[in-house]
């Protein structure tokens, strides 16, 4: 959202939220930033007097307002972020609007943006630069489940909310940069872990991106939801070079889904193997078109590919299926953004692993988007 950095704390019931919040916005404040806080929207409004269901209003009606307000409440906030001097200006949401997905069958709410004049990718993938997920203690830390720190929490048992955030992993599914911080550590360590991530993704020091790359043999996805239960969102993606006049790589990206599209315009620079510094920026379809039009590296073609994006055990992976250039027709490559470079990868076992290619450069998109 324009030049000030927008961010979602989300995840969970007993996921650590409120505590992190803290915390990450103290460090951000040391670190030179003006930080802005919005509250969670759904607390606000249960603790003032807002009931669903019995003599209250129905879920489906709840859901719509609570969206209304949110949106309302973050656009306030961003016009007052604008106001403030200083251009280290960073606003952190307690969830966003995607969580709202969470609690209501997903059709109807996303039949419910539309019918309010909004389209999915851009308030999932346009509004927000980084989606950060605590898992709740109900899964791996299940004695630290509590019902003692937020009495308006609707889920009583650890069943319960180990069920709601598996659907707030599926709310936020497809946004490019959802991260998950699980309880493979104590709670201390989880705090740190999603600092570094968010700093990471801000940029300090620098904004490294670590990738891991696999080599796929055939995969039937028609299937796949139905037979393993694995839900995941479908991205269409075309993604061409442009001209440089240095040693680094720039490209603009069209990242479609349900007939909208965010354009995108990237710079990387590789550090070592597997490890690039990334910057990029959203942009215009007129920018998109004429990029596209100009600056073409006359020695690439346009890749065309299917993405599709799955949570699997607080893992985010990106499976991408190749269209185009015709040469590359069924290439399926599977891949993982780290936080750190020694983090652990476990990969799905339904999926047959053919290779890690991470340091083979035939399988970077540069090489595969050259001319033969």
């Amino acid at each position: 959202m324009n030049d000030i950095r927008f961010y979602v704390l989300t995840g969970g019931p007993c996921g650590g939220k409120t505590s992190s919040l803290v915390f990450v916005v103290e460090k951000l404040r040391n670190f030179g930033f003006k930080v802005f806080t919005i509250p969670e929207v759904s607390t606000e409004l249960f603790t003032n007097g807002v009931e669903v269901g019995c003599e209250g209003i129905s879920n489906i009606d709840f859901q719509e307002q609570q969206f209304l307000k949110q949106m309302e409440q973050e656009n306030r906030y961003l016009e007052l972020a604008k106001r403030h001097k200083g251009d280290k200006k960073i606003i952190v949401c307690d969830r966003g609007i995607m969580d709202g997905r969470a609690y209501i069958d997903p059709d109807i709410f996303d039949a419910m943006i539309i019918r309010l004049g909004f389209i999915k990718p851009e308030l999932r993938d346009q509004r927000y630069d980084g989606v950060f997920h605590l898992v709740t203690a109900a899964d791996g830390a299940e004695e630290f489940y509590t019902l003692a720190n937020n009495k308006e929490r609707k889920e009583k048992t650890p069943e319960e909310a180990l069920n709601v955030d598996r659907k707030t992993q599926q709310a936020w599914n497809g946004h490019p940069h959802w991260r998950a911080i699980d309880n493979s550590t104590d709670f201390e360590g989880k705090k740190h872990r999603l600092l570094q991530k968010l700093c990471r993704r801000i940029g300090i020091p620098a904004p490294l991106e670590i990738e891991r790359k696999y080599l796929l043999r055939s995969i039937e996805l028609g299937s796949l939801q139905a037979q393993l239960g694995i839900p995941y969102v479908k991205i269409d993606i075309e993604q061409t070079y442009l001209k440089t006049d240095t040693d680094g790589i720039r490209r603009i990206r069209a990242r479609g889904q349900d007939g909208a599209c965010i354009y995108y315009y990237e710079e990387k620079k590789m550090v070592r193997p597997g490890v690039r510094i990334e910057t990029g920026r959203i942009i215009n379809a007129a920018e998109y078109s004429f990029l596209l039009a100009d600056e073409s590296d006359e020695a690439g073609v346009t890749i065309k590919k299917d993405r599709y994006c799955f949570p699997w055990r607080n893992q985010y992976f990106e499976l991408d299926i190749f269209h185009e250039p015709l040469r590359h027709k069924g290439l399926t490559l599977l891949e993982i953004e780290l936080t750190d470079e020694h983090d652990k990868v476990e990969l799905p076992p339904f999926l047959d692993v053919a290779a890690d290619v991470t340091s083979d450069d035939r399988y970077s998109n540069y090489a595969l988007a050259r001319k033969e």
